[in-house]
């Protein structure tokens, strides 16, 4: 297949061009260019906000993987109207040039975001939504115009809802990175972790090398029509998770335990039968395994 990635400099994207290697010819566009050696050579910048630019960039694919978004919770509280641009329109820019250009399937990844504070344990794809971020509402909002264009035009579709992805590829100076690039860059510079809370919060962790798996799986899949989460099916609090660090972090590490933030979801993990069903997918890497690659020289 000929597929199109957007956000191709992003950390999922470098690890979607290693998936697509020797199975699928693979090209990206973003607004900037890719820092990994998987990506380069293979982006073209481009914004998904400009139809005359996606529509270039779509002709000759068979499928579109849609990873572009501004992906920050705190940066979608002071300026909205951005994520609108980015998340909505941008999506709907790349689902009219993926129609316009004959693309067959549009796998769109969405967030775990999109339910809010679950309602039960593990969370399954028919759970309630209700974001509670504008973020999360952006990313809604957009699933809602996937699952329109597979009406109105017969585009088939799959979304992705990853939980808390993560891997050494992810930006360590950006404000907005996860827990655990967070916890290992201060691992490494011989910090405190600093857990908020008593640390009994829990998340589901999954490798973004794994991630990427599942967005291949889909896209090769005969099944479409479909949501999916994307996680590992394991809840870890933000205690174990420190002492896996500790566990595989060569240096001694050191643990602080600063205020709570504010209307923080207590638990979440995903329920991950589905996916398992409809594409025959499965974790790879453990949480472990994952963490030692961060403290690799």
């Amino acid at each position: 297949m000929n597929v199109l990635i957007t956000g191709a400099s992003g950390q999922l994207s470098s690890y979607l061009f290693e998936e697509m290697a020797s199975r699928h010819e693979a090209w990206g566009v973003d607004i900037r260019q890719p820092e990994f050696t998987s990506a380069l050579g293979k982006v073209t910048i481009a914004d998904i906000r400009d139809p005359e630019e996606m529509l270039r960039a779509c002709k000759g694919a068979d499928a579109v993987i849609h990873t572009a978004a501004q992906v920050s919770v705190q940066r979608s509280t002071e300026d909205p109207a951005f994520d609108v641009e980015t998340n909505v329109l941008g999506t709907v820019r790349t689902l009219k040039a993926a129609k316009d250009a004959g693309v067959s399937k549009f796998v769109f990844i969405s967030s775990a975001a999109v339910y809010g504070n679950p309602h039960y344990i593990p969370v399954d794809e028919d759970h309630p939504v209700a974001p509670l971020s504008i973020y999360g509402s952006s990313k809604l909002s957009a699933e809602h115009f996937v699952q329109a264009f597979g009406s109105s035009y017969g585009l088939r579709w799959v979304i992705i809802r990853p939980f808390n992805f993560y891997s050494p590829r992810a930006d360590p100076k950006s404000p907005y990175s996860g827990v655990i690039t967070k916890f290992t860059q201060n691992a490494i510079a011989g910090l405190p972790l600093r857990i908020e809370g008593d640390g009994s919060q829990t998340r589901d962790f999954l490798h973004a090398a794994d991630v990427a798996r599942l967005v291949r799986l889909s896209m090769e899949s005969d099944n479409s029509g479909m949501v999916l989460n994307g996680g590992s099916g394991q809840a870890t609090s933000i205690m174990d998770l420190a002492e896996v660090i500790k566990k595989v972090c060569p240096g001694e590490v050191r643990v602080e335990h600063i205020a709570p933030r504010t209307a923080d979801i207590k638990n979440s993990v995903a329920k991950v039968q589905r996916a398992k069903e409809m594409v025959g997918f499965s974790t790879r890497i453990s949480l472990e395994e994952g963490l030692k690659a961060f403290f690799r020289t």
